[in-house]
């Protein structure tokens, strides 16, 4: 009898904080540009999450990090990713809310240290790395099974299986596990939709075929505009032109234009299916009665992806063959972060911009449809979902002295929608390897790309980030410059690498890129994804190992017009014996060029020995090198 006393009592007592505390479900989309939400501007139809953004608030300077995995990590650990040091300095948010009561999964991708058991869920489904084919289940280049449950090795998938469908089903079934148990939930929804391979059902695409024929540059216009006037942002902000790396519409074949519009759609297709099953959640909460008691967040984990996929191959990606490996272009990139620049894996804006939804119907203070402009940083969710559990932060993790989080609880501005814009967060670090670098304090913002020099720029005035100020006000840069260093150095464990000194000159965006084919690329000039270059302008390429063209015959470098692949201006074959062999510079004399034209550069494999180790191919896809004249 006293027993069942005891178990009364606790059921009782459980169940009473359950009532309590809200439950939790967090959904994180993958490489979704900031404009491409209805809600925020875009012409992909996501009424289900655009319902979600009338009935809760949105975040118009939300940031998250330049990468997915770095992302994750302050997500789940309330720090940067260096900060952590692979979770070393930190406590999984998983293990904390486990502890307060909180019934945890994880849906879909990790993409962290270890398993998610390991972090505190109680239940994983999904995959550990970085992306998967959609289709299959199986690694994005095919190759073998990634999909699990907890802790059982990866297996194959059922016929008719489709990554964010099951991920939505297995969340539903986590959710209805909580509710059974008397518990609150802490759902972590980690679709992969719209990573690549850009996988959707064919019903889904071809509704947007058509919509995509005006192209990236006259579609941007369009979101830019709806932006304005929905208020998501104001005449501070500025659409910007185009850089070196995207073609310009108008100069494509009429052929290319029709297959970049399909490639587009499957990005919208995937979209759809994602806002589909956002909606489906959604419905499960209200059917459940979970409504009212359930704070619902949803983000991206980057900005969108600058794109890839190998120009020869375009035409032959299909989204719905489980055998194709689909991609869009940097054209619908541009698209897809409008109205800033840049992509994925650059502390700029269009790297680290993202929407942010916040659905918890009585709880907000800003009326629902509201656009609220404070700055926040990923990691001010940890300390939200914290002071919502009831539980404090250790400053221990058994004799493992744990870092001080780097955010702060979102909680003060949804009870107050009048905050100042820095009263949450002010300063905002970023590091991903050598390609994006930035820090944001109070007005002022620093970023560099591929380790080029620090742009400096007034957010307030100039939120777009279009005007470089290094040059007007070095004693700002410099200060910002040492914050920086100082952060890098005092407060993480990253790698030597990622905090090397800053170059002197600019290569531009896919230098990255040009580097996983070409280890020992430098430089070049033009400088990759230069604009306004002369007409008469040599190609020079700079290596920092040996050049050698032993075993090279047959394989060639070339030079083309945008609108114009078949057929090269230029190309050449160089042979063993060539001056620049045993040399790290070799400069090529171009014809004269066209102004206003894009230009891009294939090569063979091999058409280079580097260092006694062979160059992969430029294919102006994945690893592209382009610039554009000047009039």
């Amino acid at each position: 009898m006293k027993r069942i006393f005891v178990w009364l009592f606790c059921s009782i007592f459980l169940n009473a904080k359950a009532a309590e505390r809200p439950n939790i479900l967090m959904i994180v989309v993958d490489d979704m540009g900031w404009s491409d939400l209805g809600c925020y501007g875009g012409e992909i139809d996501t009424p289900c999450i655009d319902r979600m953004a009338d009935q809760g608030v949105r975040f118009s300077q939300y940031h998250v990090n330049p990468m997915c995995v770095v992302t994750r990590t302050s997500l789940m650990t309330g720090h940067t990713h260096s900060q952590s040091d692979n979770y070393r300095r930190s406590l999984p948010i998983a293990r904390l809310m486990q502890q307060a009561g909180y019934a945890t999964s994880i849906s879909g991708k990790w993409h962290q240290p270890g398993n998610p058991l390991d972090a505190g869920f109680d239940a994983f489904y999904g995959f550990l790395h970085g992306a998967i084919n959609c289709w299959t289940g199986f690694d994005a280049g095919n190759g073998s099974p990634q999909i699990q449950t907890n802790r059982k090795a990866p297996a194959p998938v059922p016929e008719g299986w489709y990554s964010t469908d099951a991920f939505t089903d297995d969340a539903i079934v986590q959710i209805n596990k909580a509710v059974e148990q008397g518990k609150p939930f802490f759902t972590y929804l980690a679709f992969n939709a719209p990573h690549s391979p850009l996988h959707a059902y064919q019903k889904d695409v071809e509704k947007y075929v058509e919509r995509y024929e005006a192209g990236w540059e006259v579609l941007r216009n369009k979101r830019f505009d709806r932006q304005r006037k929905m208020g998501l942002i104001d005449e501070r902000y500025i659409n910007t032109p185009p850089n070196g790396e995207v073609r310009r519409w108008n100069e494509l074949t009429k052929e290319t234009q029709k297959l970049e519009a399909r490639r587009m759609a499957a990005h919208a297709g995937m979209m759809d299916r994602l806002d589909w099953n956002v909606g489906r959640i959604l419905d499960h909460l209200r059917e459940k009665g979970l409504d009212e008691n359930t704070l619902v967040i949803f983000f991206s984990d980057n900005g969108g992806a600058y794109g890839n996929g190998d120009i020869r191959t375009y035409d032959r990606q299909v989204p719905w063959d489980k055998n194709s490996i689909p991609y869009s272009s940097n054209g619908w990139s541009y698209l897809k972060n409008t109205p800033f620049r840049w992509y994925k894996s650059s502390a700029e804006e269009g790297g680290v911009s993202s929407p942010l939804i916040v659905r918890w119907p009585g709880k907000l203070a800003a009326p629902p449809g509201s656009i609220q402009k404070q700055r926040l940083h990923v990691t001010d969710l940890y300390p939200t979902f914290l002071e919502l559990a009831g539980i404090d932060y250790p400053a221990m993790d058994g004799d493992r002295k744990l870092e001080p989080l780097y955010g702060n609880s979102m909680l003060p501005l949804w009870n107050d929608s009048s905050l100042p814009s820095y009263a949450i967060h002010d300063e905002i670090f970023w590091a991903f390897n050598f390609t994006g670098k930035g820090l944001v304090s109070g007005d002022w913002k620093i970023s560099s790309i591929s380790d080029g020099p620090w742009r400096l720029y007034n957010v307030q005035k100039d939120p777009c980030t279009t005007h470089d100020l290094a040059s007007e006000m070095p004693e700002k840069l410099q200060e910002l410059s040492d914050r920086w260093f100082a952060f890098a150095n005092e407060h993480t464990k990253m790698a030597p690498g990622w905090k090397q000194p800053l170059k002197d000159y600019q290569e531009g965006w896919g230098f990255h890129r040009i580097r996983m084919v070409m280890s020992a690329y430098e430089s070049a000039v033009p400088h990759m994804a230069q604009t306004d270059v002369s007409c008469d302008t040599d190609l020079t390429l700079n290596f920092s190992k040996p050049i050698s063209f032993a075993g090279s015959a047959g394989k060639s470098i070339r030079l083309y017009a945008v609108g114009k692949e078949d057929t090269p201006i230029w190309q050449t074959d160089p042979q063993p014996g060539h001056p620049a062999e045993g040399q790290t510079t070799i400069t090529f004399d171009l014809p004269k060029l066209k102004p206003e034209t894009t230009y891009f550069v294939l090569t063979d494999p091999g058409w280079v020995t580097l260092g006694g180790k062979l160059a992969g191919p430029l294919n102006d896809g994945a690893y592209w090198y382009r610039f554009r004249t000047g009039k």
